[in-house]
């Protein structure tokens, strides 16, 4: 069942905000220079307007494609395995850019920080991540499917 005008009752952005909080790791695709697909999992933070934050090394086949064609698209689910009427999970498209300004990039450290607090406890793998890149994912349509309203179950809602 796909709805395609979101019912009322349903606030997908808060339903998006609630799940990009619950997991941790996404599925990120990106397309290279050829037009072949390639998909890595990231592990991210967010922000309030559902950008997504990740780090990378500038050498990653995924940095590489985002620095030819920005345009991404990301999964995120609940990993439950065991119960298919449990699953929810986001799909999302975008574009995905290097965080440039310093004002942003510490604003997304610390994101990285208060969710992964071990990066702060381990100095030699704070300093690691500070040395990669960050990247904003800002997505421009979301799909919000959960099955617990019914297998199935999706909504969508195009972005600003």
């Amino acid at each position: 069942m796909l709805v395609v005008m979101p019912d009322e009752s349903i606030d997908i952005v808060c339903e998006a905000l609630a799940l990009l909080t619950e997991c941790r790791t996404a599925s990120l695709a990106t397309v290279d220079e050829r037009g072949e697909p390639h998909a890595a999992n990231i592990q991210y933070v967010h922000d309030e307007r559902l950008r997504l934050y990740f780090i990378s090394g500038e050498d990653t086949a995924h940095s590489r494609h985002i620095a030819v064609n920005p345009a991404v698209a990301l999964t995120v689910y609940n990993h439950d395995d065991e119960n298919p009427a449990s699953i929810r999970g986001l799909q999302l498209h975008g574009r995905a850019e290097p965080v440039t300004e310093q004002a942003e990039r510490s604003c997304a450290l610390a994101l990285y920080a208060e969710r992964f607090p071990f990066i702060a406890d381990e100095p030699a793998l704070r300093a690691a991540v500070e040395k990669q890149t960050f990247y904003c994912m800002t997505p421009t349509w979301l799909r919000l499917i959960d099955n617990r309203r019914g297998f199935g179950w999706k909504v969508e809602k195009e972005l600003g």
